[in-house]
């Protein structure tokens, strides 16, 4: 049992029969007459869905630890996504929606780390940022243009907006919760 002050990004807890995973968390310390709260944005990790929660600072919470494991990315179908342990070769089937916002960053075969509850995994534990290739982007707009963006396709298919120097076969560093250039790696 774990209580609501303590509660810390990354921490997965049970509400309500479900697992979930703390995305972002916030203590309001309460003053006089007003009581403090946690709020805190956490991800379904069954449904994928994102919802914003709100307790007093001493309730208590079911914390639910998990085991980190290093699995292979097999394929994903309409329903689910297979995964495989790379020794015992034991398959593990999540369903999609639980993952759907890593598959574009998943290639066949690629390692990922995975959570396991209770021998199954519940939740893939994947960089904050990854290298990805530009495939293709327009020229650029010439002169003074230092803070304009165009759109790139990525070697996995999304399109992100770029700066304007950032050219084919450039290799760029994308954030996986947003989706959004961070940065250029190295030049083609």
């Amino acid at each position: 049992m774990l209580v609501a002050r303590d509660v810390r990004e990354g921490q997965v807890l049970r509400l309500d029969g479900e697992l979930y995973r703390v995305i972002s968390v916030t203590v309001h310390s309460g003053a006089a007459q007003l009581s403090g709260a946690v709020r805190a944005t956490v991800r379904n990790l069954r449904t994928g869905t994102v919802t914003e929660m709100r307790w007093p600072l001493d309730m208590r919470l079911e914390d639910v630890p998990l085991e980190r494991v290093e699995l292979q990315f097999l394929y994903a179908d309409p329903e689910e996504v297979v995964l495989m342990h790379p020794e015992t070769f034991e398959q593990f089937t999540v369903p999609r929606s639980t993952v759907e916002r890593y598959l574009p960053y998943l290639k066949e075969g690629a390692s990922v780390h995975a959570w396991l509850y209770e021998g199954q995994p519940v939740d893939l534990d994947m960089p904050k940022q990854v290298p990805l290739a530009v495939a293709s982007c327009g020229a650029g707009i010439r002169g003074r243009a230092e803070h304009t963006m165009k759109e790139a396709v990525l070697e996995n298919g999304m399109t992100v907006m770029v700066p304007q120097f950032i050219q084919p076969g450039d290799i760029i560093l994308v954030d996986v919760e947003t989706g959004e250039y961070v940065e250029r790696l190295r030049r083609k």
